[in-house]
């Protein structure tokens, strides 16, 4: 079942320089780059008292994030298609399996996200990881790169 276009979901980024900027304190675009993304709905979450720093566990325990609607994953997929004349399109789906959600996590499985390609190569393309990068609306980089970015103002 879709997720309608206006809701907020957030990806965790893992604690990596890998994928998180620190001149441009943002994810890097290899933050996306699996060929299926996991992610938590926002709303659902709250609407049973969790926080999404709840869901910081065992690889995720020292994330950060990035919060995008699910339209935004189905609009630069179509500007992927645009730019680059080749057929891209994602769906963006409720996915509370157990084959989605790792054990850690099942307790909130009512809440998880997938974003899978349904037209096109077998990976995201490398325009839409950078789309979703630069484009977040909202960020909180992981604890490694907070505590970095304090020791360098002090």
């Amino acid at each position: 079942m879709p997720v309608p276009e206006s809701d907020m979901i957030c990806r965790f980024i893992r604690n990596s320089k890998s994928y998180w900027s620190m001149t441009e304190n943002r994810p890097k675009a290899k933050a996306f780059l699996e060929n299926s993304l996991s992610l938590w709905h926002l709303d659902r979450l709250l609407e049973h008292n969790v926080s999404v720093a709840d869901l910081r566990l065992g690889e995720l325990a020292d994330s950060g994030q990035a919060h995008h609607t699910a339209g935004d994953y189905l609009q630069f997929a179509r500007e992927v298609e645009k730019q680059t004349g080749e057929p891209f399109e994602v769906e963006v789906e409720w996915r509370p399996e157990d084959e989605y959600v790792a054990e850690s996590w099942r307790q909130w499985r009512y809440a998880h996200v997938q974003v899978e390609i349904a037209k096109g190569p077998p990976k995201f393309p490398p325009l839409f990881r950078r789309l979703l990068a630069i484009h977040a609306r909202n960020t909180t980089p992981p604890d490694n790169f907070i505590d970095q970015n304090n020791q360098e103002q002090s």
